[in-house]
Order: C-alpha cells, then structure tokens, then sequence
C-alpha cells in the first residue's frame, strides 16, 4: 500500500506521468480522427448534408481537453494485466466521445455560451446560421443531435475496437451503468434535491472521469474481482474528489465542503493503490493522473 504521505507522492509521479501522456494522447487522438473520417464516409453515403454532424463533434473534440478519461482507461486495461495495443487504445479514445456528448449537453442544460475558451457547440452554430429563422433555437436542436450522435459513436467506437465479444459486454455493461450515473446525477444537479453532497459529485462527474473508466479498463483486460476491487477503491474517492474541486472553483460546492475534504479523498483513493496487486508502471501512471486531476 501506499504511505499516509501520498499526495506528495502523486506530486513526484506526475512529471513521469506527463513524459508519456502527450504520446498515449496523440494515439488517442489519431484513433479519434481516423474514426470520425470512416463515420464520415458512412453519413455521406446517406446523405452529404448529415457529415456536418461530425464536423462539428470533432471541432470541439479537438479544441482542447487533456483526454483523463481515455487515459484511466488505458490504465485500468493495464493494471488488469492487459498488454499495450491499437485495439486499448481505440476502445479508451471512445470515451471521449462519451465526454464530449456530455460537454455539448451540460452547455445547452445550463446555458452556457462558452466552452473550452471558444463559443459552446449550440452558441458557434447558431453564429454561423443566421440565414435560419431562429438561429439560436437551430443551434440548440444541432447540438442537441450532435450530442445524441456522440453517444452513440462512443459506443460504436469501443464495440469495433477487435476485443473478444465476452470482454466487450462485460465493457459495454460497466459503460451502460457509467451512462445511468450520470443521468442521475445531472438529474440531481437540475432539480437541486436533496441528497448527500459526495453521492451527487460521484454521479455527475467523478463515476465517469475516473472511476468509470478504470473499470471499463479493467473489464476489457478481463481482470478478476480482487483488482476489480482495488481499482474501484482508488477510482470513487478521486472521482468524487475530483468533482467537488470542481465545484469549489466554480462556486457552487455544498455548504460544509472544503479543499481539506478533497484533499482527504485523494489520499484516501492513493492509499487503496497496492503494489502487492497492481503492475508497478500502472501504479506510477495512476498517482501521476492523480496529480493532473488535482490541478484540474
């Protein structure tokens, strides 16, 4: 197990960690391009005008992101004893797409007019769509279905990525459940019911930026219960310290929440890391990302 003084820990693996993550990005992202431009041929043999959907999912695809999640991912494939390839990579890239739907919806659910220091998908379009009617309202419903499609080339994109059928529905199971969380918790989030502050910030972002994927890593390995386990215990206190940070920057954290809390969460989720258990490079990877998701 890792010390009590593991977040000093995670500071000193994140330089390593940042050595290799631009190249595991780049891999992302050429798998992320080369999938969009076979989508591309797919929508324009039904009909040209449907490609600018995928235009407009790979503009802000690319406008930024450090692809955290495409990388837990990898490292939970890793830790679960699976060996590097195109077919880890591929699968992890589709969890950005995941994140992407989720950025468009966030942005038309709250409103928001910028994302990523650009105008958010619904704002861009509607600037580019004066001739309509109501370009606000195009641009809405636009993004709405670039989001929609998003989703579902999320899950094309992992089911086409040459693993054995048995470990894909294992994948696409944790994936679904991952999806039903985050549902719930924007669900949360809107209505502002009542409910514990950690269980909310688990469900509208940390289940899918750490601890989902983890386990969808780990599935895809076919890893057994016990690393299962240990990933698990790692992955739901960052994801829900990795949210209430979040939170705390924008201002809308719970009353009672403070850095101390969060900082108390990721020491609690480093701790659960056991080397006894766990391949040591996957280790080093996830206290490094662990240093990325505090300064995020």
């Amino acid at each position: 197990m890792l010390p009590r003084t593991a977040l000093a820990y995670s500071g000193s693996m994140a330089a390593r960690t940042n050595e290799h993550l631009p190249t595991l990005n780049e891999r992302f992202d050429e798998a992320l391009r080369g999938y969009l431009s076979e989508r591309r041929v797919d929508l324009s043999a039904i009909h040209p005008g449907p490609v600018a959907l995928v235009d407009e999912i790979e503009r802000l695809l690319f406008a930024g992101g450090r692809r955290l999640r495409p990388a837990f991912a990898y490292w939970g494939y890793r830790a679960g004893g699976g060996a590097d390839g195109e077919a880890i990579v591929r699968a992890a890239a589709s969890l950005e797409l995941l994140h992407t739907m989720a950025l468009i919806h966030d942005d038309l659910l709250d409103g928001s007019d910028m994302r990523r220091g650009a105008p958010s998908l619904h704002r861009a379009i509607a600037e580019e769509s004066s001739g309509e009617p109501d370009p606000r309202a195009f641009g809405e419903a636009v993004a709405l279905l670039c989001g929609d499609l998003s989703a579902v080339l999320a899950d094309h994109m992992l089911m086409t990525s040459a693993f054995a059928p048995s470990v894909l529905v294992d994948a696409l199971a944790r994936s679904h459940r991952m999806r039903l969380e985050m549902a719930a918790g924007q669900h949360l989030g809107a209505t502002g019911a009542p409910a514990d502050p950690e269980l909310v910030a688990s469900l509208k972002g940390g289940s899918y930026t750490v601890e989902g994927p983890l386990l969808v890593g780990a599935a895809l390995a076919g890893a057994d219960v016990e690393v299962r386990t240990c990933l698990q215990g790692f992955g739901r206190p960052l994801g829900v310290a990795f949210q209430l940070l979040d939170d705390l920057r924008d201002g809308d954290a719970a009353p009672g929440i403070e850095r101390e809390h969060a900082d108390a969460l990721v020491e609690t989720a480093l701790a659960a890391l056991d080397r006894d258990l766990l391949p040591d490079d996957a280790v080093d990877a996830l206290a490094g990302l662990t240093a990325l998701v505090v300064q995020s």
